[in-house]
């Protein structure tokens, strides 16, 4: 009975070392490749954070962005954090505030206002976050600019309407926000390519319409009364551009009336290719975004933030005649 005793203690033991050695490996292993087969290090790693910050999600160009933004960084495996400044700089400052707050590792933000936004810009720089500025620039240093150059926009409207206004043209100007830079920028490229260039062509009127197709139709309904006769109406982006479109046709006088917008909207290029707007000024939304990503995959792989410049992308002028380019 005692030699028994010791056999089966015996193998009680052996037992028990190859399963307490098995279990060992087991976990050795599950340590050296992580949950899912990485080692430590790469499991626990956080994703390259993109905080962004949209001017106003109420423009389509704006949403444009920052869809095409969070797929081409989605891809890349960085995490985006969204907001909605809706307009209000003081709201976009405290939504960037708090992506400072949780440690976001570059804040891109379609800036809302050229000296409004710069406590966001400094703010930013203090946590050492880079800040970059879609499409807007901001009133101060140290940021990244990614877009187009809202004077050529003016410019390229401006030489298009140069060749194709009548002698003695009349036209009306629909704005943005004056405190908004686009509006400055644009203004500036419109004035320099077509009101100096051809002096002959008189500026009826000129009234911000917020950049909103609605406010577009009501001012356009508004100078219809003013204004028996016009050439052109002009806007600063193609929503409210779209909302004088809809406003001559519902009067019946877009005849013979030149309609002119910025952006290169879906929707915009399906009323340019129904003959119905006239012309509008691409902006590039998905190159702009894949900017964004290219400046961020640098960063994330360890380049210095103020050795990275900023990155212009052209406006192009799209027609019936070429629509089908960018569609």
């Amino acid at each position: 009975m005692k030699k028994r005793f010791l056999s089966i203690l015996a193998f009680v033991l052996v037992l028990s070392a190859l399963t307490a050695c098995s279990g060992n490996n087991d976990k050795a292993g599950s340590e050296a490749s992580g949950a899912n087969g990485a080692s430590p290090a790469a499991a626990d790693k956080k994703p390259f954070t993109i905080a962004f910050d949209n001017a106003n999600d109420v423009y389509a160009y704006c949403v444009k962005v920052r869809e095409y933004l969070k797929q081409a960084a989605e891809a890349e495996g960085m995490k985006v954090l969204v907001a909605n400044g809706a307009g209000d700089v003081k709201t976009q400052n405290d939504q960037i505030d708090n992506f400072i707050v949780q440690k976001a590792d570059l804040i891109a933000s379609i800036s809302i206002d050229l000296d409004g936004s710069v406590p966001a810009v400094e703010n930013a720089k203090a946590a050492n976050i880079p800040y970059l500025s879609l499409l807007t620039h901001v009133n101060t240093d140290g940021y990244i600019y990614v877009g187009s150059e809202n004077k050529q926009a003016g410019e390229v409207q401006g030489e298009y309407l140069a060749k194709v206004l009548p002698q003695n043209a009349k036209v009306l100007y629909m704005t943005g926000q004056t405190n908004d830079q686009q509006y400055v920028d644009r203004k500036a490229g419109l004035t320099e390519k077509l009101l100096k260039a051809r002096p002959d062509v008189k500026l009826l009127a000129e009234q911000s319409s917020d950049n909103q197709k609605d406010k577009g139709m009501s001012l356009t309904e508004d100078w219809m009364q003013q204004y028996p006769q016009f050439d052109a109406i002009i806007s600063q982006n193609d929503d409210a551009a779209l909302g004088a479109v809809e406003a001559l046709k519902a009067a019946n006088r877009l005849k013979g009336v030149v309609v002119v917008g910025i952006d290169g909207s879906d929707e915009a290029l399906k009323s340019i290719e129904a003959g119905e707007l006239t012309m509008t000024v691409f902006q590039d939304a998905k190159s702009q975004a894949q900017a964004v990503v290219d400046v961020a995959k640098k960063l994330r792989d360890g380049e210095d933030p103020k050795s990275i410049t900023d990155i212009l992308i052209p406006f192009k002028a799209v027609t019936k005649e070429n629509v089908s380019e960018v569609k």
